[in-house]
């Protein structure tokens, strides 16, 4: 293409991309607006709109952002321009550089993210997460993203609230005052972003009270107001299951709708929550980026369903049959485009140019790949499963969501790296020289409660009874919670007797059994016995 006929693209694209921001951040002010570019039919307009804004974002933030435009002069190609995007339109977007935590957030303070290297002095709010480095970091949302991403968290939760029972859960007749819930959200509060964000969004248009992760005060207001009333308990999976097997209340005589995130669940989790909960739905989403990326609706759980029974349907879907069960979700890809990398790792471009601080080609280190729903209708018929072409659902792509890529474990909506309990138990000097390896086990047991464990497993000749595994677990505990703020967190909401403890095997036994002499060691084990 000549150069002329290049610039002429590259100027109508543009434009093209500036009118759609116009149109879609006016259709954002309203919850009834925002839904209108979700109708079915639209689906090929929202797949290729989604990467027009994502390119037009990349280069505004390439002239705006102090921070990814020293990104781009460090990771240009050889002999590129400096400050010229290397992406020339919407099909160029894979050649921009990957960025993620390391490599462009740390180095870089938060107003060198910022448009226009700032923090306005109106409308930020500054989440926090510090996860796996004890040392938090803080992420700036402007006004515009928060009020386009609260109207849209409540047009999900009316979505998700308002549907049938899904795989029959339980639902008792119950005389009602009125159709709007009563919502406790249990997730984190402070500084944590879900907690705050979930609470300002939908308390405007509802009732809400946000009570933090505390059963005592999940249980203590639904016994107050009574079952009248209908509710909606947002926590951690564990959390909601807590709720459910406390003595105090009954779940079935209430009508209660569980909503989670933070992690994923199992389907036996989830039969067993639906024992207690009328509906159990979750969400995806990461203080880094936003925290309602995608949603689980009623095809994405029934497809994960039925990915339990046909093999066949999963090795398509996924590449294989064997590991843990990915989760599904459904995403807006007018929002968000995601890409997988050749490692399995989603790379996410939060599309919305007026973003405060922009993420283009994102790697959350979270593994996954999307499926469009064209392809996946074609899938569906030719592995026997078209019964699901009659579930109720928006032609949105499929996410399917494989967990995390850098060796990490969920406990309560906290992330535990394999690097941070090294470091604990190699702190106890009586284990230090006795211990030949470790696995961090994140179990479920039969009637649906995770753990986690550290398994330790000693070299030849040391002796199991001279390690006291109780103070063992204390001590390697509390050196953890002192380098993770969110295990410290999960730790005070966690229900008694499930915190995590250490348990130290002879060599080759327990879940070391045969497999301990590998030159690579395994260091976690998902749905360990």
């Amino acid at each position: 293409m000549r150069a002329p006929t290049r610039v002429l693209t590259r100027v109508l694209a543009r434009l093209l991309a500036d009118a759609l921001e116009v149109v879609l951040s006016l259709l954002a002010r309203s919850e009834r607006t925002a839904v209108l570019p979700l109708l079915p039919g639209l689906e090929s307009f929202r797949w290729h709109a989604g990467r027009l804004r994502a390119w037009r974002t990349a280069e505004r933030a390439a002239r705006e952002v102090p921070a990814y435009a020293a990104f781009l002069a460090v990771h240009r190609a050889p002999g590129a321009p400096a400050g010229r995007l290397p992406a020339s339109g919407p099909s160029q977007l894979h050649r921009l550089p990957v960025t993620d935590k390391q490599s462009y957030v740390v180095p870089h303070r938060v107003e060198e993210l910022c448009r226009d290297g700032r923090l306005p002095t109106r409308g930020v709010v500054l989440d926090e997460s510090s996860g796996s480095t004890g040392t938090p970091t803080s992420w700036a949302r402007g006004p515009v993203e928060r009020a386009a991403t609260s109207v849209l968290l409540r047009a999900t939760f009316r979505r998700s609230v308002g549907g049938p029972s899904t795989s029959g859960g339980v639902h008792r007749a119950v005389d009602l005052l009125d159709d709007v819930p009563v919502v406790l959200n249990a997730f984190a509060l402070g500084a944590w972003a879900t907690g705050m964000s979930v609470t300002a969004a939908l308390s405007s248009s509802g009732r809400t009270k946000s009570v933090g992760p505390d059963r005592d005060k999940v249980v203590t207001t639904m016994l107050q107001l009574g079952p009248r009333y209908r509710y909606v308990v947002l926590g951690y999976p564990p959390f909601l299951k807590d709720v459910a097997d406390d003595p105090r209340i009954d779940l079935t005589g209430y009508d209660v709708v569980a909503g989670f995130g933070g992690e994923g669940i199992s389907e036996n989790m989830r039969t067993y929550l639906l024992g207690h909960y009328r509906r159990v739905v979750g969400s995806y989403g990461a203080s880094d980026l936003e925290i309602n990326l995608a949603a689980e609706t009623d095809l994405t759980i029934a497809l994960r369903r039925e990915l339990l029974v046909n093999p066949a349907l999963r090795a398509a879907l996924t590449g294989t049959v064997d590991g843990p069960l990915p989760m599904v979700f459904q995403y807006n890809p007018l929002d968000y485009v995601l890409e997988t990398n050749e490692d399995g790792e989603l790379l996410v471009t939060v599309a919305r140019q007026a973003n405060l601080s922009p993420r283009v080609r994102y790697d959350i280190h979270d593994l996954g790949r999307v499926v469009r729903v064209p392809a996946l209708r074609r899938l569906l018929v030719e592995h026997g499963a078209s019964h699901l072409l009659g579930v109720r659902a928006l032609d949105l792509p499929v996410l399917l969501h494989g967990g995390r890529s850098d060796a990490s474990v969920d406990f309560y909506g906290a992330v535990v790296t394999v690097d941070e309990v090294r470091e604990a138990l190699y702190a106890q000097e009586s284990l230090a020289t006795a211990m030949r390896s470790f696995r961090l086990l994140r179990t479920e047991t039969a009637d649906a409660a995770v753990r986690l464990d550290v398994a330790v497993e000693l070299q030849p000749g040391q002796v199991v009874s001279d390690h006291d595994e109780a103070v063992l677990s204390t001590a390697v505990l509390a050196h953890a919670r002192r380098r993770n703020g969110d295990l410290d967190s999960a730790c005070r909401c966690a229900a008694p007797g499930s915190l995590p403890t250490v348990r130290v095997v002879a060599t080759g036994e327990g879940v070391f059994a045969g497999g301990s002499v590998a030159l690579k060691h395994r260091y976690v084990e998902l749905g360990a016995s």
